[in-house]
């Protein structure tokens, strides 16, 4: 009879366990979701913002015309990224055209500084950054979430948990490569 006591004790600490790996996955995918989320949030508040620098840039159209083409391409990017589905690589095309269009914009305005529209230019420029420096801490938030999430789905006892019951699948933490090429180093494995 003590026998069974202990193997039915065995056998509830075992379901609790499992129950409590199970809901901690959850819990760490519902959080690299939300920081996804949060990342993109910030990427849509940039269409707030390039609206006016894009009438502004209509003003400089006869300077630098290719500069509006770089902002269209940045909101068509923003609108296409998924706040529900992890996709980075939808955020390596919005830091992409985010680069690309603020360097075009540096440009222009440096080019013309005696512009009158240059001072409101140069605000919404600076707006931007700022949006851009918020971006980089959500994608840190993002890429730290990532690693604890598959981190936790690959780990033991997690894993077997993972891949019995709750079969999730790892994430991808985002890499800006062009900031990767500019160190001109990358993280090797010792052979």
């Amino acid at each position: 009879m003590e026998t069974l006591f202990i193997f039915i004790g065995i056998l509830v600490l075992l379901v609790i366990m499992i129950i409590t790996i199970h809901n901690g996955i959850i819990s760490r995918r519902n959080t690299v979701v939300r920081s996804w989320s949060n990342v993109i949030t910030y990427e849509r508040q940039k269409n707030v913002t390039l609206p006016e620098l894009e009438k502004h840039a209509a003003e400089y159209k006869e300077h630098e015309s290719e500069l509006l083409s770089k902002i269209t391409a940045l909101r068509s990017a923003i609108d296409q990224a998924s706040s529900g589905e992890v996709r980075t690589d939808d955020l390596k095309a919005i830091e992409t055209h985010t680069a690309s269009m603020l360097g075009s914009f540096k440009v222009a305005v440096e080019a013309y500084p005696n512009l009158e529209m240059a001072s409101i230019t140069k605000s919404l420029m600076k707006e931007i950054s700022e949006l851009q420096e918020n971006i980089a801490a959500a994608i840190t938030i993002f890429n730290r979430n990532v690693e604890a999430f598959n981190t936790g789905i690959q780990t033991f006892p997690n894993s077997l948990v993972n891949s019995m019951f709750t079969k999730e699948q790892s994430y991808q933490s985002f890499q800006n490569e062009a900031a990767v090429d500019s160190l001109g180093f990358t993280l090797q494995r010792g052979e």
